[in-house]
């Protein structure tokens, strides 16, 4: 009887894939330089890569200012990305809506936005209804605190500093120290929920799907209004939030049933 043979990597792929997701993640292009230190992979064999990157379309190079920003090409690996990710979460948000009678829609980052990728409407005449491609500031709402407190402390730190948390209504606003507060929270909970951060009247409970290398890649969110998700009916709820975003994960990751 064979035995398995450990799992390796090919280091060349992987500090491509190390600088790709670098670039991808950068809320502005980077230089050469700072592509280095950050990676680690010395100029001369991360300027290969990058050329490699560049021949298919995964990074584009600004001769002018001899910086790198994400692709074309990797656009279109995203759009196929989110299309198989729409698709697998369709019967986790089919059961949450069953289960709870409320709107519930998968939500994607999209550079300082979240993008509303799907939604199924609640099942009560009252109801708040999600609108599938609706583009709200990444910080915004219970989605919004999942992203930020899930994502990496230098990307974070770049949302901040570009977008200085505006509030999208008069409900919304927060200093700078209680935001990232209540992201310590998010952290313990697994969860975030709001009361009209986004859409006055609407309550929003949000959880994390992670993808296989441990990022957030999306969020589960369930909505509806004030008068209908008391406190208690949001304790109630957030379990089956939480569940189906990690039935989504495991789907993601491959480890679905």
């Amino acid at each position: 009887m064979t035995q398995d043979k450990p799992q390796t990597t090919v280091r060349a792929v992987e500090r491509t894939l190390n600088i790709l997701f670098l670039i991808s993640s950068a809320s502005e292009p980077l230089s050469l330089s700072e592509i280095s230190g950050s990676t680690g992979v010395d100029k001369a064999t991360a300027l290969r890569l990058l050329a490699t990157l560049e021949v298919f379309r995964l990074v584009q190079r600004d001769e002018k200012n001899r910086t790198f920003a994400i692709g074309a090409g990797a656009w279109q690996l995203a759009s196929s990305y989110q299309s198989e990710l729409k698709t697998l979460s369709e019967k986790h948000l089919r059961k949450l809506r069953d289960m709870t009678g409320e709107s519930v829609s998968l939500v994607v980052s999209r550079g300082l936005d979240r993008v509303m990728l799907t939604a199924i409407e609640a099942t009560h005449e009252l109801r708040v209804v999600p609108k599938p491609n609706s583009v709200v500031p990444v910080y915004a709402g219970a989605s919004g605190k999942v992203f930020m407190a899930f994502m990496s402390a230098p990307e974070r730190a770049r949302v901040i500093e570009l977008t200085g948390l505006c509030p999208v209504n008069e409900r919304s606003a927060m200093d700078q120290e209680s935001f990232l507060a209540s992201l310590e929270q998010v952290r313990r909970d697994g969860y975030a929920a709001s009361v009209g951060d986004v859409t006055l009247g609407a309550v929003a409970v949000a959880a994390p799907v992670f993808g296989s290398r441990g990022e957030i890649v999306a969020v589960v969110s369930l909505r509806g209004p004030e008068a209908r998700l008391t406190s208690d009916r949001v304790h109630q709820l957030s379990p089956l939030v939480v569940e189906a975003a990690r039935n989504l994960a495991d789907d993601v990751s491959g480890q679905g049933a």
